[in-house]
């Protein structure tokens, strides 16, 4: 049980000069300017609650870890789940496939025609023994997405080149030659839904809970891989029916929720609510969450949470992929989109100003840099010494996450720095934690007025277990030179420090420091940095 539940923070920024030698001065030099903003963290005033964080493996990505050899397969496989060493990823995310093959990176569907039995092959693509291994770490919150539905349900007759499902309302009508069997009328929009629930049956049957199933997958695109086209209104055609399958498949052991609609933005998402509400007005009632894309716009335009008739909203896939700029792995250079420092202050936005309650990345491992994976795995070790662009951390910087690679030898792997930031939210807030409520005060001293909003970034969450997570981004060249958090709590406390910047990646560089009652813990802030502050006290465990 807690006590008094209110963390004021104070942050002191000092500008630093440049050090030249010189001959001693008699007179004093003048002190650093020294700007000072304070936070005020209230426990009692919680947001919204947080579901996790997590990737996805679909278009056979799994491959990329499943064909890896030992050690590095079980190096990835601590990267991405281990909640201690590695991310602790909590969320994973699978593609149900649709493609009436499996050439290229097609995810393969298990009735690719209308006269063929549903056969599932057990594999998917790699995506079960993902599955299983994630399950190993403890991941319980799988989440299934059909990026289409297969071609023979569809007014073109294909999975991919866009089309709408037969039979939905508007433009999806069935009455193009590709709706009509010689058999008689049929009703699509509940084939498409057994599909789908017999999929997530397999799954389930294969030990593996899925929690929320999905039927959209940006539904404005028409491309050369499995897309299919839907407005709100078309939506409100398939949710009622999709609800009926799942019901009848009287899954009591894991309830499975539905999710809409995956819009590639958040102003896509905002206007696809609209018609769904427009249609359904009761749609809350039928879904588990709501799920969006942020690749066109962000919950800075317009920065409000999206209307969501209080369903949770996911961010359920996102990557840096639209500058064409592929995995990186600079922490900090020029805000670069695949920069890692870039990718914190987009995932404290989704959270603190979408309210987002998770945050999936595209592809956790995968063998194209053009993916803009958190690894790298090109599983090609005919390229070994032939300088091929990989690399690895030295030890300094990456604090328990080394490659077991030997002298001379090209590492199996790489990691993004779109990876380090993730880890930083991931590893320490966990599914559970309530995003807490904090007010910033703008001070200014020695008639200076520096702006620091947007400048240092915070946010707050406080985990089931009772330990206290604080999250600290510096979105500025001036070292902070003390950050200050008052801890107003009747029992003693300590805390854990962790930084990345362009030095460092996921370092500890405090543990331990005792907070006797009512104390103060005192930190720095690094230039371009985030800093993860975990705040244990001894009733809260």
């Amino acid at each position: 049980m807690r006590s008094k539940h209110l963390l004021p923070a104070s942050i002191w920024l000092f500008s630093h000069p440049t050090l030249t030698l010189a001959e001693p001065n008699p007179d004093p030099e003048p002190q650093p300017q020294v700007y000072k903003t304070s936070f005020t963290i209230n426990l009692v005033a919680p947001a919204q609650t947080i579901h996790g964080f997590g990737f996805c493996e679909a278009f056979q990505r799994a491959h990329s870890i499943l064909n890896l050899p030992q050690p590095y397969q079980n190096e990835v496989l601590d990267l991405l789940f281990n909640t201690t060493t590695g991310a602790g990823f909590s969320i994973f995310r699978v593609g149900l496939g649709s493609s009436p093959d499996s050439r290229l990176d097609h995810m393969n569907s298990p009735q690719p025609l209308p006269t063929s039995e549903f056969v599932w092959d057990g594999k998917d693509s790699g995506q079960v023994w993902v599955a299983k291994q994630a399950m190993r770490y403890g991941v319980e919150n799988f989440y299934a997405d059909a990026w289409s539905a297969p071609g023979w349900m569809k007014t073109n007759g294909r999975d991919d080149g866009g089309g709408w499902l037969c039979g939905v309302s508007g433009e999806g009508k069935a009455n193009g030659t590709k709706c009509v069997t010689s058999t008689g009328p049929v009703n699509y929009i509940e084939e498409y839904s057994r599909y789908l629930a017999r999929y997530v049956k397999e799954y389930i049957e294969a030990g593996i809970p899925i929690r929320h199933v999905g039927f959209l997958n940006e539904p404005n695109l028409v491309k050369n891989y499995a897309t299919m086209q839907s407005n709100g209104y078309q939506a409100a055609d398939v949710i009622p029916s999709l609800a009926r399958a799942l019901s009848d498949l009287k899954l009591t052991q894991v309830p499975v929720g539905i999710s809409c609609c995956e819009a590639q933005g958040w102003s896509m998402a905002r206007d696809l609510l609209t018609e769904l509400s427009t249609a359904m007005p009761d749609f809350s009632s039928h879904l588990s969450v709501i799920t969006t894309h942020t690749y066109k716009g962000t919950p800075l335009g317009p920065d409000e949470p999206l209307k969501s008739d209080g369903l949770p909203v996911w961010v359920s896939e996102i990557s840096p992929i639209m500058d064409r700029l592929g995995m990186g792995t600079t922490w900090y250079k020029n805000h670069a989109e695949n920069e890692g420092l870039r990718w914190a202050i987009q995932i404290h936005e989704a959270l603190t100003i979408g309210n987002a309650s998770a945050y999936i990345y595209w592809i956790g491992a995968g063998q194209s840099k053009g993916d803009a994976p958190f690894i790298w795995a090109p599983n090609r070790p005919e390229r070994a010494n032939k300088g091929f662009d990989t690399m690895w951390w030295p030890d300094d910087k990456v604090g328990n996450f080394t490659d077991s690679v030997k002298e001379g030898e090209e590492p199996r792997y790489t990691i993004g720095s779109t990876y380090w930031a993730s880890a930083h939210y991931s590893r320490f807030i966990r599914p559970g934690a309530r995003r807490v409520q904090h007010r910033q005060l703008m001070t200014a001293e020695e008639g200076n007025n520096l702006l620091l909003d947007g400048v240092v970034l915070l946010s707050a969450y406080d985990n089931v277990d009772g330990t206290v997570v604080v999250q600290v981004i510096n979105n500025s060249d001036v070292v902070v030179g003390e950050f200050d958090v008052e801890l107003w709590d009747e029992n003693d406390c300590e805390v854990q420090t962790w930084v990345t910047d362009n030095d460092r990646r996921f370092v500890l560089v405090g543990s331990g420091e005792k907070i006797s009652r009512g104390g103060w813990f005192t930190g720095s802030l690094p230039a371009r940095s985030l800093t993860t502050y975990v705040v244990s006290c001894v009733e809260w465990r």
